[in-house]
């Protein structure tokens, strides 16, 4: 309790010596509001992260100065913003109501001194369990620390379910608004394909968000148990089919959020590294194909992709997630960009190295070192930027050869969520 205390203390310390520094400037202080002893809990840790995004959002260039502190009073991030001290709290209140998530962090704000709830009239927070204002129950001790940590838990997780979910139902959407996409069906066309259009793929999306809501879950409980992953995969398989009039519109993109998204979240509330989660990715992955292709010989009914391994020893995306989705993680990060250059621009970069074996499916082995090539002089003469009129006349040419990167198109959208999600990920 000691130290708590003196981390308190410290704490005062530095938001004074802010004040003083940046005199007429506004201070915030961002920290997760934590019951017990115990103020950095790992599952509440990416809280931070995720506001801190959202105050560098709400003030943008009015930021000075951010920083991170870690402390025994529970680690928080700090902000010098040159705006009134009123219009920041105000703003930063509007943060904290915005979602039930922001119950759980406390968002203080200082201008020459602490500015309050009761400074601008506005009512004080509320329990977490109760009507009852929160300093009151805390002041009373009107409920168990068990019963407000289960609570917690109990918001985190609504969160990101909900969350992830939206995310991953955004970044299918994303890709499918890209156009030119190299024979992929868009918006704006049907690519080379002759049995789907863009409202497939809506359906299709549709049908299987309940299936990417059952993935994150399973990635909240105490382990992750590769056989209940299965089972939701091929119940959404079965799914997509029978909406899609027995189209394969997302089955490489069902197998690949199985493995991504329950590792994702693991990631987070055990707050652990990428590195982990590539490794929780792989081992997912191993256990899922198991003895796969040793019994491939006894299988009755080849898939396309079986005769292609069979034929070229290349696994697709199977063995891109018992690689841990390496390609994912080590393509560049595009920042600063309109997402529809950074969106291209990963597209290119996975066309340029996984072996996509709708390509070989639909054309050869030979057709995917050409598409290879192409893209790794895409990226070498520029990107997708500085290559409009080349990216349209190879659309347009894969288009009328039947060339389908549909491989790449499922990896771009684990990139996409990747990127808009990793702030969660400690480094």
């Amino acid at each position: 309790m000691n130290s708590i205390l003196e981390a308190r203390e410290d704490r005062a310390k530095h938001i004074k010596e802010l004040m003083n520094d940046y005199l007429n400037k506004t201070v915030i202080i961002l920290k997760t509001n934590v019951v017990g002893e115990n103020k950095n809990p790992l599952h509440l840790k990416f809280l931070c992260a995720f506001f801190n995004d959202i105050i560098f959002e709400t003030f943008n260039d009015k930021v000075i100065l951010n920083g991170h502190q870690f402390s025994d009073d529970g680690n928080y991030c700090f902000f010098v913003v040159d705006e009134i001290g009123t219009m920041v709290k105000i703003r930063t209140m509007e943060i904290e109501e915005a979602t039930p998530l922001g119950r759980l962090i406390d968002i203080d704000v200082y201008h020459k001194k602490s500015i309050s709830r009761q400074d601008l009239s506005c009512e004080m927070r509320k329990c977490l369990l109760c009507d009852n204002y929160a300093h009151i129950c805390a002041r009373n001790k009107t409920h168990s620390r068990q019963e407000l940590n289960d609570k917690t838990t109990e918001i985190i997780n609504n969160f990101l379910v909900d969350y992830l979910t939206n995310i991953t139902i955004k970044a299918i959407y994303s890709e499918l608004e890209l156009y030119p996409s190299f024979g992929l069906v868009s918006h704006k066309d049907t690519g080379c394909h002759t049995d789907m259009e863009y409202e497939t793929f809506v359906k299709s999306a549709f049908a299987i968000k309940k299936y990417i809501t059952s993935y994150i879950k399973e990635g909240l409980k105490e382990s992750i148990v590769p056989l209940n992953l299965k089972i939701i995969g091929l119940k959404a398989e079965k799914r997509m089919f029978r909406v899609t009039g027995g189209v394969n519109t997302h089955k490489g993109l069902i197998f690949l959020l199985g493995v991504f998204l329950p590792a994702f979240v693991k990631t987070i509330t055990l707050n652990e590294s990428k590195d982990y989660m590539q490794k929780l990715i792989e081992n997912i992955s191993k256990e899922l194909c198991g003895d796969y292709y040793e019994n491939i010989n006894t299988k009755t009914e080849l898939s396309h992709s079986d005769k292609i391994y069979l034929k070229h020893n290349i696994k697709g995306i199977r063995q891109e997630a018992i690689n841990g989705l390496k390609l994912v993680f080590d393509i560049p990060e595009y920042k600063d960009y309109d997402p529809d250059i950074t969106h291209h621009n990963y597209l290119i970069h996975l066309m340029s190295e996984l072996d996509d074996t709708t390509v070989i499916h639909k054309t050869s082995l030979e057709t995917l070192n050409q598409v290879k090539k192409d893209m790794k002089e895409i990226i070498h003469t520029g990107g997708y930027e500085s290559n409009l009129e080349k990216v349209q006349n190879l659309s347009d040419d894969y288009i009328q050869r039947g060339i389908s990167p549909g491989g790449s198109a499922d990896m771009l959208v684990i990139k996409i969520i990747y990127e808009e999600l990793k702030k969660l990920i400690r480094y």
